[in-house]
């Protein structure tokens, strides 16, 4: 009778990928990074909203007042604001045109 070898099973070794060991203060970082993108990226879908509402404002005031302005040298015509009421208009008018440049300037700064 002839004894039989066992043969020996191999073991297949298959190795865990590596997993990286984060420090505390590297994990904060990583989160306030993440938070600050996150809030640029609500910025900036803020700004595209409502530069599509407000867009045409600007475009619209300009074309009006230079339109008024061609108007007003075609005819020779000069506004006198002697009046408070006239005063009046022209300073809301003034600061109307202010503030709307002011925030197209905004939305132009938020949206790239």
């Amino acid at each position: 009778m002839k004894k039989k070898k066992k043969k020996k099973k191999r073991e297949i070794r298959i190795f865990a990928p590596f997993r990286p060991t984060v420090r505390p203060e590297e994990a904060t970082i990583k989160a306030q990074r993440k938070a600050l993108e996150e809030e640029r990226f609500g910025v900036l879908e803020l700004s595209r909203r409502i530069g599509r509402k407000f867009g045409p404002l600007p475009v619209l005031v300009g074309a009006s007042l230079l339109i008024t302005s061609i108007y007003l040298v075609i005819t020779n015509t000069v506004l006198m604001a002697d009046s408070p009421e006239a005063k009046a208009f022209f300073i809301v008018l003034s600061i109307f045109l202010g503030v709307v440049n002011v925030v197209a300037g905004l939305l132009l700064m938020g949206s790239d």
